[in-house]
């Protein structure tokens, strides 16, 4: 159901400032950036008694359709149903009048779906290669609806949940919302279009160990393959939900700037082809986290390895991090189970199965 109260919270998060109010109405005023000549006032209606409160709601989501161009039904999932929209634009000369080849359809409906459930898998196990999907990444699809098309170009629109819990909170592990999963595909593809399409920076060791929260391989690949199965130059991104509205235009990708992801791909596969799955025991050297309550927190710990003496690093998460602080006050060793992989001067747990104090 919308409300007065939907309506400003959706407006007020978009920059809009409350500067009045009559009898029947509160008065927003536009920001700046949306290019009104004079100061433009939208009018919300105060009082849900009144009888034509509902057409004032209705009229009020017509306006903001028209100043954001986006459809009205858009706007309904997000204010209505607390829900977020996703689009995907293609947009060539085959794509004007709005209609796409039958191969092109497929294959891009196939990509989005591999999309969202290696996004869901990322948030879930955040790790840079994930080679099992788990059930809850299938529950998040099962709760994403496609929504009626836009012509001008050829736009898939999807209706993504919000506030829904897709993995109860475990042990090690935090409660994951669907906007978990959600904020993570919008960063992924942010971070695709910012640091390869329009990055000229070498894809090298030091580089994949510096982005590797932002890295997996799978949605990496579920990218490329969109790009190459449809054949697209330009493709457009959006994200909209009750907080915030995200666009990320790439163009002129096909075969050029798709070399770039291709390599980052390439590079990936090769070092992941120096991976072990080990259980090792070791004594906390180093303890670094910006935010211990978050689950990027980092350990150092010397251990052996084949009767060999290395240094080992490993993100953990919020709990299993105040057990790691636990052992080095305590001056106990740890044990970790999970695939490990060789850096230049140490090793680097990619995948933790279980993590104990000795």
């Amino acid at each position: 159901m919308i409300t007065n109260t939907k309506i400003i919270n959706y407006i007020s998060n978009r920059d809009w400032i409350f500067v009045s109010e009559s009898e029947k109405f509160y008065y927003y005023a536009a920001p700046e950036f949306l290019g009104f000549e004079e100061q433009y006032l939208l009018p919300i209606p105060k009082k849900s008694s009144t009888v034509d409160y509902n057409n004032f709601l209705i009229k009020t989501i017509s306006i903001l359709s028209e100043i954001y161009d986006i459809s009205v039904d858009e706007i309904e999932v997000i204010i209505e149903e607390d829900n977020a929209v996703f689009s995907i634009r293609i947009y060539d000369d085959l794509t004007n009048d709005g209609k796409i080849g039958f191969n092109r359809f497929e294959e891009l409906i196939d990509g989005i779906k591999d999309l969202l459930i290696d996004a869901a898998t990322f948030a879930i196990t955040p790790n840079i290669l994930t080679k099992n999907k788990p059930a809850e990444a299938f529950r998040y699809l099962n709760y994403c609806k496609f929504l009626q098309t836009e012509v001008g170009s050829f736009i898939a629109r999807i209706e993504l949940p919000s506030d829904k819990i897709i993995k109860e909170q475990e042990l090690f592990q935090d409660e994951i919302r669907a906007y978990d999963i959600n904020s993570k595909l919008i960063s992924i593809l942010s971070y695709v279009k910012r640091s390869v399409f329009d990055s000229d920076q070498e894809f090298n060791e030091t580089y994949l160990e510096e982005n590797q929260h932002r890295i997996n391989l799978n949605i990496l690949k579920d990218i490329e393959k969109i790009y190459e199965k449809t054949e697209s130059r330009n493709i457009e991104f959006n994200f909209s939900n009750i907080y915030e509205s995200v666009k990320i235009s790439t163009e002129n990708i096909y075969n050029e700037k798709l070399i770039k992801l291709s390599n980052l791909i390439q590079n990936i596969d090769e070092s992941l082809n120096e991976e072990n799955h080990v259980t090792i025991t070791g004594r906390i050297t180093n303890l670094k986290s910006n935010d211990p309550e978050s689950n990027s927190n980092e350990i150092s710990f010397n251990s052996l390895l084949d009767e060999k003496p290395i240094k080992v690093k490993a993100k953990l998460s919020r709990i299993q991090y105040q057990q790691a602080v636990d052992a080095h006050k305590g001056k106990k060793n740890i044990q970790i189970t999970g695939i490990i992989r060789k850096m230049k001067t140490q090793y680097k747990f990619l995948d933790i199965y279980n993590f104990t104090i000795q």
